[in-house]
Order: structure tokens, then sequence, then C-alpha cells
């Protein structure tokens, strides 16, 4: 490796790791490294956007934190299938290091026949820190039989385990102040937002009530010091439009600057409506506004001066089989004193990407698996977006195409990517389309000169799958990507997804090893009910750990997850695809990377 490669080398490991290493400890630091693991990502365009999916299901009310870097999200979700959130028995949780690139999904609360307050279904979770306390606490909603909503709470010590508090809601509104009864069906009580202030928990709850004789939604707003024991203080808003007995839906209060705002739906409307004013007092629906056409909103400022704009958005699935539901996050930007707030929707190519022409840069990246919409192959993308110079879907709410939507074989355009110096040793990356290498292709270009030193094309086939380019002699040169479509003729069209420099090791491949993954373990076993399913992989990439019955049949997937190069693990907590508790006996487990390759285990699950 040349002396300045190695120089910048370490100098990014050192960055990554947060401190100024001494040369002698950044060189003991990637000496270990490269013992450790066979590569180490260097650069990685996968054209994955800041949306959460949940592969198969719809998401539904949520609620985001970090922890230590990362990023927890906790959600209600039913599978794509159902028409209506009514059948959420089940809050999940998954983890991203960048609200992009999320894994470990994995359910945290189940309703349960043994609490018949909430055995009907389980919403909209509301999670927290509390620092005195030492833990995260989650107000959520559960719902009865009759679907009558009143709010739970559930403490965890690590996010990871969740445990009710009692077998009783710890808010249950008054009937004599609320439109609300035990006996009726669908009373209103739901959609908890938590948050601290002057020493006091504070919650604000999806409510109806009389105002005169008028049923009118308005938000409950109770105070506690102890998350179980709560006062009703009184609305802090009630519905003043002309249809005041709409209720409002997933509420956000949120102070930015010397302004205050509050961010809803309103029930059976499309949008998130905002409410700005430099006191509560002067809310009112009159100056109301529709900030965008999402629903269930959250802002959430985990750095300073930086408010992440969350919410769901839907799209129609394929074949008019109805409607999928994902989290997209952007930002909240707003005037220097914290009024008029808008959306800030940078253009997702914009950090990697420095050169865009042509109609057929139009739909990228593009969300999901387009093909499928329009009766093809699958694109064999990874995650949720890649390239396709010919489709015409960046994804819900992003203003511009539609799923299944094409632009066609006659467009054309060129991407090219900011410049970068190879340090590694090989690049990755998964290519379909035409086969034309003249002028539709995926190319390594020298900035220097301009000189193609690697190129692909898609060899005449939509599904894309993967490439690699050996790049050992390039060390230190300045290079490009370029992905170009200057094809009009039929199949003149080409898909992307997951480019990656990766830097080998000096370690050989240890003889017999046949695939990237090794050293498959299960612990504990017998479980009772959680297991923790660990392996190894020998690159960054996707993994699919999933467990089936002795007959073969599906019992619970994690979907692709992003597992860096080493040793990983992903936790089965007992429970199947719908949510509920897999019934005791043996198991088999099966961990799948995106080469086909596989490991196989048994796993005895006792009650």
């Amino acid at each position: 490796m040349p002396r300045q490669v190695l120089e910048r080398t370490l100098q990014r490991i050192a960055a990554r790791a947060g401190r100024r290493a001494s040369w002698a400890a950044a060189l003991l630091l990637v000496t270990g490294l490269l013992a450790a693991a066979p590569s180490e990502a260097l650069i990685r365009y996968d054209f994955e956007q800041r949306y959460f999916t949940h592969p198969g299901r719809q998401v539904w009310d949520f609620s985001i934190v970090r922890a230590d870097g990362t990023y927890h999200i906790f959600y209600h979700t039913i599978p794509l299938a159902l028409p209506t959130a009514t059948a959420a028995d089940t809050i999940w949780h998954a983890q991203s290091p960048d609200l992009a690139h999320w894994q470990a999904r994995t359910p945290v609360l189940v309703t349960s026949a043994g609490s018949p307050w909430e055995q009907g279904a389980s919403w909209a979770p509301a999670v927290e820190r509390d620092e005195e306390n030492n833990r995260w606490v989650m107000l959520y909603t559960g719902c009865d039989a009759q679907m009558n909503q009143r709010i739970g709470l559930a403490t965890s010590p690590d996010l990871e385990t969740w445990t009710r508090s009692g077998a009783t809601p710890v808010i249950t509104p008054d009937p004599a102040q609320y439109i609300w009864s035990a006996a009726g069906s669908w009373s209103d009580f739901r959609d908890p937002y938590l948050y601290r202030q002057d020493g006091l928990w504070h919650v604000l709850v999806t409510a109806k009530k009389l105002v005169g004789s008028q049923p009118t939604g308005v938000l409950y707003h109770g105070t506690s010091s102890d998350l179980a024991n709560w006062t009703d203080v009184g609305p802090i808003f009630q519905n003043n439009s002309a249809q005041p007995a709409k209720v409002l839906e997933s509420s956000q209060y949120v102070t930015i600057g010397s302004w205050q705002h509050l961010f809803f739906g309103v029930f059976d409307a499309v949008g998130v409506t905002v409410l700005s004013a430099t006191d509560p007092s002067g809310w009112s629906m009159a100056s109301a506004r529709i900030l965008d056409n999402g629903y269930a909103p959250e802002v959430d400022t985990f750095d300073p001066g930086v408010s992440i704009y969350s919410r769901l958005a839907n799209y129609q699935l394929p074949g008019s089989a109805g409607t999928g539901y994902v989290v997209r996050l952007d930002t909240l930007r707003t005037n220097a004193d914290g009024s008029n707030p808008t959306v800030w929707k940078p253009h997702p190519l914009d950090a990697d990407w420095v050169v865009r022409t042509g109609t057929g840069t139009l739909g990228g990246p593009t969300f999901g698996d387009n093909p499928l919409y329009h009766g093809e192959p699958t694109s064999g993308l990874v995650g949720h977006g890649y390239f396709g110079s010919r489709d015409y879907y960046p994804g819900p709410l992003s203003g511009r195409g539609a799923p299944g939507v094409t632009l066609g074989d006659a467009v054309t355009g060129r991407l090219e990517s900011r410049p970068f110096t190879i340090e590694g040793t090989r690049i990755q990356l998964r290519v379909g389309g035409g086969d034309y290498p003249a002028t539709c292709y995926v190319a390594l270009v020298d900035t220097a000169d301009g000189s193609i030193l690697r190129s692909e094309t898609g060899r005449g086939d939509i599904t894309m799958s993967p490439r690699e380019w050996r790049v050992d002699d390039l060390q230190g040169r300045t290079c490009r990507l370029v992905i170009v479509d200057d094809e009009g003729g039929t199949g003149g069209f080409i898909y992307v997804d997951e480019i990656e420099e990766l830097l080998d090791g000096p370690a050989p491949v240890p003889p017999g090893r046949v695939s990237g993954l090794a050293a498959l373990s299960i612990a504990p076993n017998p479980a009772n009910p959680a297991a923790r399913i660990a392996f190894s992989v020998d690159r960054p990439g996707p993994v699919d750990v999933a467990v089936y019955d002795l007959r073969g049949r599906l019992v619970w997937s994690s979907g692709p997850l992003w597992r860096p190069a080493g040793a990983s693990t992903v936790t089965w907590n007992g429970l199947g695809e719908d949510g509920r508790a897999a019934p005791s006996g043996a198991y088999l487990v099966r961990v799948t990377d995106d080469r086909g390759a596989s490991l196989r285990g048994r796993l005895t699950l006792l009650k």
C-alpha cells in the first residue's frame, strides 16, 4: 500500500474513532482491525434515503429516540394485506446509525388477553428518557375488545427489553369530563405525546368532550411526577374549526426560538396541520395551515439547531392491492426567531452525486422494487432504494412520480460522483439493465484525463447481480464514478445499487471457508423465549435471519439487515411474524447473505 494511502486510511480510522490518535496508536489500531476482519468499507453509495420501511408490513404511529449515537424507532404495524390499523396488536423496535439504514426489527410489546383493557390493539408509542430513574419509559395506547382507548406505561433499562407497569392503564379519562365509556365502543383517548417541563412529566392525548352541547375534539393535558399518577389540568387546545367534532390526532408540542408550535392530524383529513403562536393561547384553527401531506408527525431535535421532521407516508401497492405506509424523515426549518416552520427536502442524490443531467436521472434514487409494479422481474435492490435510469418513483411524499411509473427506455441521463482517492483493493456493486457497453454503463473514471478504468453493463438482465472490480493497481489515484445512459433503444436503461469500496486485510481466507458466513451459535438453547443468534460475516452487506418450523414453514424473519464485517448478533424474541408467541418445540434457524451462502442451526423453544 502506498505511504500516502496508508496515511489517509489511518486518518480516516482515527476520525471515525472520534479522537486524535498518535501515529503509533493509529498504526496499532489499523493493524488490529486488518487482522481481525478481512475488509473495511471506504466509499459507499447505496441510494438509501431517510425512510423507515418494514418489509411486508405497514408502519403506523411511531416514536424515535437516540441513545449512544444510535437511533431507535418504536412503532405499531400490521401486515400489508390488512385494511386498517385497528388490527395493530404489536409494538416493534428497529435501530439505525443514520436514519436511513435500519435493522434488528423485533417486537417489544404484544397485546395480551391477560390485560382486557388492551387486548384489542396497542398503538402509538411515545418513548422518552427518564434520567432520574435511569430508564426509558413508553406511554402507549391500549384498546379493549370494543376499541375503547386508554394510556398504558412500559419501562426499559436498555430499549430492548420492555416491561408493562402493572395490569392496568395509568390514564383513563373521566367520563364526566370526556366523551368516553368503557361500556361503549370506540371511545377516543389515544396517541400520547410525552415531554418533560418544569420538573414534571406532561402528556397530550387525543380526546373528545362536550363543549356546551357540541362534541369537540380536544387535546387532554395531564401532568405527573412519577408517570404512574396523572392530574388532568384541562385541555391544552380544542378544535375551534367549522368541524369541531373531528379529533386531533398524533399531536406534537414544539418550542423553537420564541414560537410555540402544535403539529397534529385532523381525523379523516389528509395532511399535517400546524398552529403557530408566541403563546399557546394564540393557537387557533383560523390560522392553521397544512405543512405537508403526511400523517402522524414527529419533530425531534437530536443535535442543536437541527430539527428532524418525520411522519407517515403512504403509497399504492402493486395491482391495486391496497396502501403501504412507511416513515419519511426530512428537516424542519424556521425563520431565525422560530416562526414559519417549513419542510426542507434536499435532493437525495446531492450528497454524493454532484452532476445530474438528463431526464433519466429525474426518478433517482428509485424507491422500492419498482419493476414489480409494472409486471417485470425484481430489480434485485438491497434495502429500499437503487438508481434506475428509466424508473420514475423516488418515494412517497417526494412530489415526483408514482409506484410503477417508468419513463421508458428512450430517456437518457448521466450521474457523476464526487471525486475520491482510491484507498481500497476492490469495489463491489450491483448492476442490471441493457447490454450496451458504449452507451449504457457504470464506470470508474480517472478525474485527471477522463479515461474509463473499470466499467460494467446490465448484461441484458433487469435483475441486478453482484460485480467486483479489483483496484489494487489504482491506489492513490483520484477517480469518480459515473452512471451513463446514452442509449435510447430497447433495453436502453441501467440499474445500479450498493457501490462499495473495500480494503482487503492481509490474512488469507481460512482453508475450507466457502462462504462469507461462519461461526453460527444460538444461546440460550433451549430458549425461554428469546435467543441470541450469533454469526460472523466476511464483508459488510445484507443478511437475513429466519426461523422455520420442522415442516419448513416460515415462523419469523428479520428481513434484510445491514451487517458490518465481523461478529454480529440478532435476537429472536420467540414471536412469530404475526407478533404472537411461538409454541414450544424445535425450530430450524437459517442465516443467509446476499450471495446465497447460508448457515443452519437448530433451536428448541421452551415455555
